[in-house]
């Protein structure tokens, strides 16, 4: 009778769901991270298996030369006429499009490779439909510089408008009105939308028409869900949902929300934007979610019709022995494709290197996963008979934009040896410095993360372990660096020559009893 937020866990922000059949499919941004737009799917609602990826080709969306908190921003699905229509806008390009998918027999979706363009100037689109009409609402960009609703009426097959732009709402004076979702119910269109900015002050609004193009009401009791003054609560920056009902047709909120942490009277996150999931009462004229407040745990003794949706929820680690000759969903790269410089083979994984930097705005061989928990590890067992280490670098990366991230790689010194590489870029302050020396192939890099810290660490044949440690802060959400994204985890391998090789990746809780 109770579960926990987040849903899914580490950066999974601007969630939008669809249901169809018994499943539920999930779509969240990724920002500068390829492949674009990570899908999941579920039974029920708590418990999520990630698929392959909406974006994969450069007629979907190109992200090559994504800057950091760029590229993929808020994505809507919906299914129509069955077919799933996932609309977003790649902001490196400043294009907004559909791209379609259909199911197959084995029950994929397959994803056309080439999308429908519509020419509106703005970002975080939603796609309604009403009959044979077809609408996308969005935050657009007014000459003045001010942001406002906006919707236009399309032709669905071409993406050309047929009827707008024109203005929906201003919002209820909070700053960036943003995450516009139209639902139809009771004769009334409702329109949902983000207010406040993506920090602190985020917060979830609500209007209603009887006619889709307006004049919109505003809910008397607006913001309906924010945790903005609620500074005590474990979850905050609540904001950017969507309305979905389940099979019983139930009601629910799915948004982003954060886990901050405060060390030292300092509050942050490494973890990102994640995803929330929240019962609501639609019983009267206007949603209550939650009974207004979002809590990290949900009580549903309120809700018994929603709870049957639920099953037991289960936090699992995660763990790739590349058994398959694909790479798990779970892994991310930078702006682009890895596939020439990956080999994956049964229990083995090889990423060859490149010159490219974490600071680069192109694709370093950079091989991540989100970070889920702040108290977590990251190892990968090192396959030393598959490395190749003549004059680059090979080891274990956090990054969470091309200004904050750090490493630990080692090189071969003149000795035969091994050097280990520190290296730490936060803004413009760089440190690289060896910090030690070994005599071995190390059999395991490390990465564990703490709420105040991050340790990095190789062990050797000896398991002695060797390393250092960094403010977790320098790589955290909005505090310090990234304002959309959170930390990834990774391998990396810098230098044409050098080649990582790796038989098991681990992403584990350090004490599961207490999370």
């Amino acid at each position: 009778m109770q579960y926990k937020n987040p849903i899914l866990r580490g950066m999974r922000p601007d969630p939008s769901i669809v249901r169809v059949d018994k499943y539920y499919y999930m779509v969240n941004s990724t920002f500068e991270y390829y492949p674009g737009i990570t899908l999941a799917r579920s039974t029920d609602l708590l418990n999520w298996k990630t698929l392959p990826s909406v974006a994969t080709k450069h007629s979907q969306a190109d992200l090559t030369r994504s800057k950091s908190n760029e590229g993929i921003f808020a994505v809507c699905i919906r299914y129509h006429n069955d077919k799933f229509y996932v609309i977003t806008t790649n902001f490196v390009e400043f294009k907004t499009f559909i791209i379609t998918g259909s199911l197959n027999s084995d029950g994929k979706i397959v994803w056309d490779d080439q999308r429908i363009n519509i020419n509106v100037n703005g970002i975080d689109p939603d796609i309604f439909f009403d009959g044979d009409h077809t609408y996308v609402q969005y935050t657009g960009y007014l000459e003045n510089g001010q942001k406002a609703l906006q919707q236009v009426e399309i032709e669905l097959t071409s993406g050309r408008i047929l009827d707008g732009p024109k203005i929906l709402t201003y919002g209820t004076g909070g700053r960036d009105v943003e995450g516009p979702h139209i639902i139809k119910k009771s004769n009334y269109y409702y329109l949902l939308a983000a207010e406040g900015g993506t920090g602190l002050g985020h917060m979830i609004t609500i209007f209603r028409s009887k006619n889709i193009w307006g004049p919109f009401e505003e809910c008397p009791d607006n913001p309906i869900f924010s945790n903005r003054d609620r500074a005590d609560e474990a979850i905050q920056n609540i904001g950017h949902g969507d309305l979905f009902q389940d099979e019983s047709k139930n009601w629910w909120l799915v948004c982003l929300g954060t886990r901050p942490i405060n060390i030292n009277f300092k509050t942050f996150t490494n973890t990102g934007r994640e995803t929330m999931l929240y019962p609501v009462d639609w019983s009267s004229d206007w949603p209550i979610i939650n009974n207004g407040l979002p809590s990290d745990t949900v009580d549903m003794t309120k809700f018994p019709e929603h709870a049957k949706t639920l099953q037991n929820q289960k936090f699992t680690d995660f763990t790739d022995f590349f058994k398959k000759g694909n790479l798990n969903p779970e892994w991310v790269s930078l702006r682009n494709s890895l596939a020439d410089r990956l080999k994956i083979e049964p229990n083995n994984l090889t990423l060859t290197g490149s010159d490219l930097t974490l600071s680069d705005i192109d694709t370093p061989s950079f091989l991540g996963l989100r970070q889920t928990e702040p108290d977590e590890t990251f190892t990968v067992d090192v396959n030393a008979d598959n490395c190749n280490l003549t004059t680059g670098q090979i080891g274990v990366a956090v990054t969470i934009d091309s200004t904050h991230f750090a490493s630990l790689t080692i090189k071969k010194n003149e000795n035969g040896h091994f050097d280990l590489i520190k290296t730490i870029h936060v803004f413009d302050l760089v440190v690289e410095e060896k910090v030690a020396e070994i005599t071995e192939f190390p059999k395991q890099f490390s990465i564990i993360n703490h709420p105040s810290n991050k340790e990095f660490l190789v062990q050797t044949a000896d398991n002695d372990s060797l390393g250092f440690k960094v403010a977790a802060m320098h790589f955290s959400n909005e505090a310090i660096s990234a304002l959309n994204t959170g930390d990834m985890l990774g391998i990396y391998a810098l230098g044409n020559d050098s080649k990582i090789s790796i038989k098991k990746a681990h992403r584990f809780l350090i004490n599961k009893e207490e999370n």
